[in-house]
């Protein structure tokens, strides 16, 4: 026993001298457990890959071996390349691969769960901090896969959101009149932060900006703070953020720009008018509640395979719908009960507003910041069931729902402030039996929330075996493409980028349609190089081939072709 608190010394006085207590240490140990959860899934090839994610790929092989440096991904001028950036810098520590792409990914989840852990312990308690690290460290099918997937904007848009919140809370939560001079500089570097993060979320997805607009909120608190350095150092760190963004822009052609793009992404583009219409409307509505909203919040049922989430999938059978439906309502209820509660409690303290007492005013700004938190979700719902993304896939649109996951402290809170009520055996036997039932019903709720998410966690196993057969066969593809010596090829979106990335661009793919026609070339060089060899092959999972006119229009040789057919291709190769 001696030698064992002589083992136990080191650790604790490590712990004290890092300022962490025992929550803190449970966290990391939870925080550990979902990353090694993550590596291993990428390890054994989960979730398999695809051409948006190829995409980053060939951007970060770009920037760690070609010299390049772009800011935007590429023809998505609405997306930063921070995931390229990391992945080029775990391409130059370890080799390019899919694997090392994705742990850029994973560092920025890592993140993500720690800024959790401290925003939710800053404006609820520890316990729940935890509990709420538990919940995000399991999760759905389609959880994982955004937390995977090197797609730009996700892990960042999560990650920027809840530091931006907790910034601007912390700023809002400390604000002192008089402070010494060591903590003014303090807030200072907390501006600065706030700036620098907002800036940093802006460049990589536009999609946080309700997040961002709720945390500004919080900095009114702040206002006698106008008077100081901090406005400046918030400008100056927003500018350092945003820069990469602000030099594409300047030099963007008209129409191309990071806002027109965002803009035209809610429109719809072309074949959708800016105002929907009320079936429109309804149908967004409906999509959202039985789709969108349960595949951004952790709903495990019905879940999509993630060799068909690009193709948006979605099972529409009745039973799902009503499993989905469920879930959105079940997120209502919980919404509608936590901003009942929210606004009460600020109701109540409406008549200490002018109060002078630190105490009572830090009361206000935390139920506010809660208020801000669950306005976020608001926002971001309506905005969404009003936009053209639930219109026509809603599953796989469900990405743009994914600052959600940053409001789940606020859903949960409700539920576990009931639940953790003591039980006073000195009242009345009929109250003292209704309030145990209340902190039983309570504490079933939680339970059921945990098994829920960690049913999604578990379906993931069964969806092991087809990522991994996805693999096989693009591996088997690329090596019978190269052994034909088809190193240059058309092909269709969904096959060109993630074939040149997991080749190491030993194959070169110029995307087309199916009428031939040049379309989603993302890096226009790749096409001018298929279309500049006369030998290049035509491969695709259909025959492209069975209108003559297009058979002519591809034989530039006038030879004719070679046809070959496997692994779910056929293959047109010059002669």
């Amino acid at each position: 026993m001696y030698a064992h608190s002589l083992k136990q010394r080191p650790i604790a006085k490590l712990l004290k001298r890092l300022n962490i207590d025992k929550y803190g240490l449970f966290a990391l140990l939870i925080i550990t457990l979902a990353v090694c959860l993550r590596l291993l899934l990428a390890a054994l090839g989960w979730p398999t890959t695809n051409s948006d994610e190829g995409t980053i790929g060939l951007m970060a092989r770009h920037i760690a071996y070609n010299g390049e440096h772009p800011v935007v991904f590429y023809s998505r001028d609405y997306l930063g390349a921070l995931e390229a950036y990391l992945g080029a810098a775990f391409f130059r520590l370890f080799g390019p691969s899919l694997f090392t792409l994705r742990l850029g990914i994973i560092l920025l989840d890592a993140l993500f769960f720690a800024s959790m852990y401290l925003l939710t312990s800053l404006l609820y308690t520890k316990k729940l901090a935890l509990f709420v690290l538990v919940l995000l460290g399991l999760g759905s099918s389609a959880m994982f896969l955004r937390e995977l997937y090197a797609t730009g904007g996700s892990t960042q848009t999560l990650l920027f959101g809840t530091l931006a919140l907790l910034l601007a809370a912390w700023l809002a939560l400390t604000y002192r009149q008089n402070l010494p001079r060591g903590r003014r500089w303090l807030r200072f570097a907390g501006y600065a932060g706030w700036g620098l993060v907002v800036g940093l979320a802006i460049w990589s997805d536009l999609v946080v900006l309700p997040v961002l607009m709720m945390a500004s909120l919080l900095l009114l608190f702040c206002w006698r703070d106008l008077r100081s350095l901090a406005p400046l150092c918030l400008l100056a760190g927003f500018i350092f953020g945003v820069f990469p963004l602000i030099v594409y822009n300047l030099q963007a052609a008209p129409g191309q720009d990071s806002l027109s793009m965002i803009i035209g992404l809610f429109r719809g583009g072309k074949s959708m008018s800016s105002a929907h219409t009320l079936p429109q409307l309804i149908r967004g509505i409906e999509a959202t509640m039985d789709m969108s909203l349960p595949t951004a919040t952790g709903d495990p049922f019905c879940q999509v395979a993630a060799v068909d989430y690009a193709s948006d999938a979605s099972p529409h059978a009745l039973q799902c719908i009503i499993l989905h439906t469920g879930w959105s309502t079940g997120y209502i209820i919980l919404w509608t009960l936590a901003v009942s509660l929210t606004v009460r409690a600020l109701w109540k303290l409406r008549a200490r507003m002018q109060a002078g007492s630190p105490e009572r005013r830090q009361e206000i700004v935390l139920h506010f910041a809660r208020l801000c938190l669950l306005a976020n979700a608001a926002i971001a719902l309506v905005s969404y069931a009003a936009s053209s993304g639930p219109q026509d896939a809603p599953h796989s649109h469900a990405r743009y729902l994914l600052t959600l996951l940053i409001v789940t402290p606020a859903l949960v809170w409700p539920v576990w402030s009931a639940a953790s009520k003591p039980l006073v055996k000195e009242t009345p036997e009929r109250r003292f039996a209704r309030s145990r039932a209340a902190v039983i019903l309570n504490r079933s709720i939680l339970l059921l929330i945990a098994m829920l998410f960690l049913m999604g966690t578990i379906s993931i196993t069964s969806d092991l075996p087809s990522s991994q057969q996805a693999n096989q066969q693009q591996d088997e593809l690329i090596a019978r493409l190269e052994q034909v010596g088809a190193t240059h090829i058309y092909s269709d979106f969904w096959t060109c980028n993630r074939i040149i990335f997991v080749s190491q661009e030993k194959i070169i793919c110029g995307v087309s349609d199916s009428t031939l026609i040049p379309s989603h070339n993302y890096y226009p060089p790749y096409y001018t190089i298929v279309h500049a060899d006369l030998h290049s092959a035509y491969v695709y999972t259909y025959d492209i081939f069975q209108k003559t006119d297009l058979l002519r229009k591809a034989d530039r040789l006038g030879h004719g072709f070679r046809r070959f057919v496997f692994d779910g291709y056929i293959i047109y190769q010059p002669v």
